[in-house]
């Protein structure tokens, strides 16, 4: 078996799914970058090619179904080391064993790939409820520090529920942006001059963090309890969190 190698992107990993099937068995697949080649390895570089990418996520939606073919994209957005050989291991499995086994949960090929999903499914739904907008000019502006590759799903979210406004969501730990306006979504490097200068603090957040503490019932605050629905990670991207001890 060889070491497949594809350029990072969802379609190159689709693409050495259709190889590892049609072709050569792989014994793993990574990232071109990352790749540290073993003294008795063999390495083949696989080319995306869209048709093959998209005849190999139909065959998962075929034969594995809608949820799990969106599982397998959701453990790629998790973009962390070895995601690929997990996800590899797994859907080999289902093709060579049955469909069947996507539901053995117990099972030492899938558990892995489940708990990975489960993680990533757990943060885009946080976020969809934690991502805090700033007007800035005309602008809906908001950062975040995701530990997994989110934007790409939180993107239809919010796309369509701030249709009207033209907004920005930036992932700084990536230094990339969500931008979005009528409908329409772009993924890009993000560039402070996507911002309007000398502009203003937004007046909002002042009365949003006002509006926080002043519902607060001092007597009835419970930290760890409070932590449990908001754990510390995100509380740094939360307007309301900022600086509460300062507001009159």
């Amino acid at each position: 078996m060889t070491d497949y190698l594809y350029d990072g992107t969802f379609e190159g990993f689709l693409t050495c799914l259709y190889c590892h099937f049609a072709h050569e068995p792989a014994s793993t697949i990574a990232e071109s970058g990352f790749y540290q080649m073993g003294w008795s390895s063999t390495c083949k570089t696989i080319k995306t090619n869209e048709k093959e990418a998209e005849y190999m996520y139909k065959k998962l939606y075929r034969h594995l179904g809608l949820q799990t073919s969106k599982d397998v994209y959701y453990s790629y957005l998790s973009q962390v080391y070895g995601w690929e050989d997990i996800t590899l291991s797994f859907v080999d499995l289902c093709f060579r064993e049955g469909a069947k086994f996507k539901d053995a949960h117990s099972h030492d090929r899938v558990y892995p790939f489940e708990s990975l999903v489960l993680k990533v499914k757990r943060e885009v739904h946080r976020y969809e409820g934690f991502v805090r907008f700033r007007q800035i000019g005309y602008t809906l502006y908001a950062k975040i520090h995701p530990e997994y590759f989110i934007l790409p799903a939180i993107s239809d979210h919010f796309t369509d529920r701030f249709r009207n406004e033209k907004i920005i969501i930036h992932d700084e730990r990536r230094n990339l942006a969500l931008i979005a306006h009528d409908g329409d979504s772009l993924l890009i490097p993000y560039s402070k001059s996507m911002q309007e200068k000398d502009l203003p603090e937004d007046p909002f957040i002042l009365l949003w963090k006002k509006y926080v503490k002043t519902i607060a019932i001092e007597s009835r605050i419970n930290p760890k309890l409070q932590q449990k629905f908001i754990p510390l990670k995100y509380r740094k991207d939360l307007v309301e969190m900022e600086n509460q001890k300062e507001l009159p």
